[in-house]
């Protein structure tokens, strides 16, 4: 992530609406924008590792491999 990016990660929303219930994840960030350390402190937030994150792959979490490849949209079924 470049380092335009800004520490919090998100911009603040207009109350507290969903806050309770998101899920917020990061995976495998490199770059100057990339620290955590003053992320959003909600419980929604997650730092997760490979085998968390390839839940939300193409592969897993739509099961794209079936449906997807026959539209010609570019995709990659898992993490890199």
């Amino acid at each position: 992530m470049d380092g335009l990016i800004d520490p919090l990660g998100w911009l603040p929303w207009s109350g507290d609406f969903a806050l309770s219930t998101l899920y917020y994840a990061e995976y495998n960030y490199a770059g100057p924008g990339s620290g955590t350390a003053n992320r959003v402190k909600c419980p929604g937030y997650h730092i997760i590792n490979a085998s968390d994150a390839s839940n939300f792959t193409v592969s897993n979490f739509v099961s794209g491999d079936g449906w997807l490849a026959p539209t010609g949209v570019p995709f990659r079924a898992n993490l890199l």
